[in-house]
């Protein structure tokens, strides 16, 4: 029997959906719930096997599911009906549903297949990319974005353009691949600038973007110079793009040894980014300005900061989110000696860093090792410096690497002026 696809994978999330069962229902222990999605957008054919035990947990026999469908084409979708379920993913995103929103719009994408729906299946692969980034799937929503910066839409119109390839920086920023992310974010700021006319908001985040690669990176000559340009730049937009730029200078200044200055930037930020929408970005925000205080010596200052991030984490954070904010809060535990939450909260980083990216990993590493440290479990503590030093060498960050090995072999064990470990940059 011959499974066609995308045909079989539509019916199953069409019956699955009205049985009002999960992927990760359907999968069961012989599945995994990123198999089924594959099955579902029509990229992955299963195996008769496979297929067989999907209509058992659909209560249907194989037939039903394998049957050939009816014509030789698909009736083609209306513009009207489409723009209709894209509205529908829309309210699946706001209200946190987002295996629904997925569903959906893999389903528009699969369906606005022909020229005329180009700008519908745009959007929708858009909105896409941003739902694989909340459900942690990292690499997909990668090769989705990527999928954008090729189509013709993308190609031809600059601020599209600039705006794929910000989010393609940030995308391969996250996954530890350093010198790609500043040649996407460069290509960004050279579309946008030639604009006619400009574009000043996608501009200012791809700026801000290549300023967090350097400081990620270990360029803090380069990151310096970015900064001083950011912040000398009157036209920059208030909201979100004035945040996140305030934001990543504020990190710059920190590694050039301006704390105080930091600081004031990272409060300027703050205020800029009240005044967003975006609560999981705020989150983010006040994490990192908990982290700048950590750094700063200022753990009580901290606490503030990070139990606003945390209720947000647990509304609407993600698992990087999560352990990010325990990460944080392992050091804090440690300014203050409180060994045993420290011991607690660095259990739950280690049970969660497998899902972390190459720089998270490498960071949670970091703060593991120091927690180990404390307890006088040397072995161990080397072992987890070892491993973030290996981390940061994967992503290119090659001078942060340098720290970490400093770290290790500092005589009192302590790490010495800044930081770079708490780095958490937009």
């Amino acid at each position: 029997m011959k499974i066609q696809q995308p045909h079989f994978g539509r019916q199953v999330r069409q019956i699955r959906r009205a049985q009002g069962l999960s992927q990760s229902d359907l999968a069961g222990d012989e599945m995994s719930p990123s198999y089924i999605s594959l099955v579902e957008s029509g990229r992955r054919a299963p195996s008769i096997k496979f297929a067989r035990l999907i209509a058992e947990r659909l209560s249907l026999p194989a037939e039903a599911l394998l049957a050939p469908e009816e014509g030789s084409e698909r009736q083609r979708p209306h513009r009207l009906g489409l723009v209709g379920r894209l509205v529908a993913a829309r309210a699946h995103q706001s209200d946190g549903n987002w295996d629904l929103a997925r569903d959906e719009l893999t389903d528009i994408v699969d369906l606005a297949g022909t020229p005329e729906l180009g700008d519908v299946r745009w959007e929708a692969r858009w909105e896409l990319a941003t739902t694989l980034g909340r459900l942690g799937e990292s690499e997909a929503r990668e090769q989705m974005l990527r999928t954008l910066l090729a189509d013709p839409l993308t190609t031809d119109f600059p601020p599209l353009h600039t705006r794929v390839a910000v989010e393609i920086a940030q995308a391969v920023k996250d996954t530890g691949t350093l010198t790609e992310s500043a040649r996407f974010a460069e290509e960004a700021i050279r579309v946008a600038r030639s604009a006619d006319p400009p574009a000043p908001d996608e501009t200012s985040q791809a700026e801000a973007v290549l300023l967090s690669v350097c400081t990620e990176s270990g360029d803090w000559e380069r990151a310096a110079e970015l900064a001083d340009e950011l912040l000398r730049d009157t036209d920059v937009p208030t909201g979100r793009p004035r945040a996140t730029t305030l934001w990543a200078a504020a990190w710059a200044r920190y590694v050039g040894g301006l704390t105080e200055e930091a600081l004031t930037l990272m409060a300027k930020a703050e205020q800029s980014m009240a005044q967003t929408s975006d609560l999981p970005l705020r989150a983010r925000l006040q994490l990192a300005a908990g982290l700048l205080h950590v750094a700063a010596g200022r753990p009580d200052s901290a606490d503030g900061l990070l139990q606003r991030a945390g209720q947000v984490a647990e509304l609407v954070g993600t698992h990087t989110d999560r352990m990010r904010l325990a990460a944080a809060l392992a050091l804090v535990a440690l300014h203050r000696g409180d060994r045993e939450d420290a011991d607690r909260l660095v259990a739950v980083v280690d049970a969660g860093l497998g899902r972390l990216t190459v720089l998270d990993r490498a960071r949670c590493s970091v703060v593991t090792a120091r927690v180990h440290r404390a307890r006088d479990e040397e072995d161990t503590a080397r072992q987890c410096f070892q491993s973030a030093a290996a981390l940061y060498e994967q992503a290119g960050a090659y001078r942060i690497a340098v720290t970490v090995w400093r770290e290790l072999s500092a005589p009192d064990g302590s790490p010495a002026g800044v930081d770079p470990h708490v780095l958490l940059l937009p």
